[in-house]
């Protein structure tokens, strides 16, 4: 059997997200564009969500014994805490995050880094890391796929 090298994710998702945050922050300082007030005591709120979701899933990729970066092998395959809801938890805790940061913000370009950012996980992410995860457990990842959402 060939070594497992992990789904081969070539930029790490939370690389991703920064940025996206700073080309969005550079974006709205070169041509501001305001969609409404800042919703700062609600973005903080989404924000403060998204950190605690985030650190639960990563708790439970570790505890299984999980490496949680995208470009190492899986030692096994989790169904527990938040992926009962969903494939994704972090990166949807990544995408919660910057709703927060658009809300805090309310400028268009933040809005369009969440877009953004869904787009570049779910094309260049979740896919590579499904085909990884069908090939590394084919015993029980096509019936949780099958059951859980890809998204929360």
């Amino acid at each position: 059997m060939p070594e497992d090298h992990g789904p081969g994710v070539r930029f790490p998702p939370p690389v991703i997200v920064v940025a996206a945050l700073i080309l969005a922050w550079g974006l709205q300082r070169l041509l501001p564009i305001q969609l409404g007030p800042p919703a700062v005591a609600l973005g903080g709120m989404v924000i403060f969500l998204a950190m605690g979701w985030v650190g639960w899933a990563l708790l439970v990729l570790v505890r299984a014994g999980n490496d949680p970066r995208p470009d190492k092998p899986d030692a096994a395959f989790v169904v527990a805490g938040p992926y009962r809801f969903g494939r994704n938890p972090i990166y949807f805790g990544f995408l919660l995050f910057l709703a927060g940061v658009a809300l805090s913000w309310g400028t268009l370009w933040a809005w369009l880094a969440v877009g953004a950012v869904f787009l570049a996980l779910d094309l260049y992410v979740v896919r590579r890391e499904e085909a990884y995860l069908r090939a590394r457990f084919p015993e029980s990842y096509p019936a949780y796929a099958a059951r859980i959402r890809r998204w929360v």
